[in-house]
């Protein structure tokens, strides 16, 4: 994903995510982190999502992405993330 967003920063473009894992709250800080500039979802997740969001800077979200990319697999990225996130107020 990091990829996709990097190549979609350097033509101008937007790299979007939907469903599932646009909807998972930690996932969606770790998504903006890696540069990703929408997320669409169904309207139930928005309000966790945005909360999410706003408990972190761009500098935090790139740093739980950073977290999840070096991991040892997938498990382990989500313990990394959840332990290192801001909880929103």
């Amino acid at each position: 994903m990091a990829d996709c967003a990097t190549a979609g920063a350097a033509a101008g473009k937007p790299v979007g995510v939907c469903g599932e894992a646009a909807a998972d709250p930690l996932l969606a800080a770790v998504l903006v982190g890696l540069g990703v500039t929408s997320l669409s979802m169904s309207g139930r997740a928005v309000a966790a999502v945005r909360d999410s969001l706003a408990a972190h800077t761009i500098q935090q979200c790139r740093a739980l992405a950073e977290l999840a990319i070096d991991a040892d697999d997938a498990q382990h990225a989500r313990e990394l993330v959840t332990k290192n996130a801001r909880q929103p107020s």
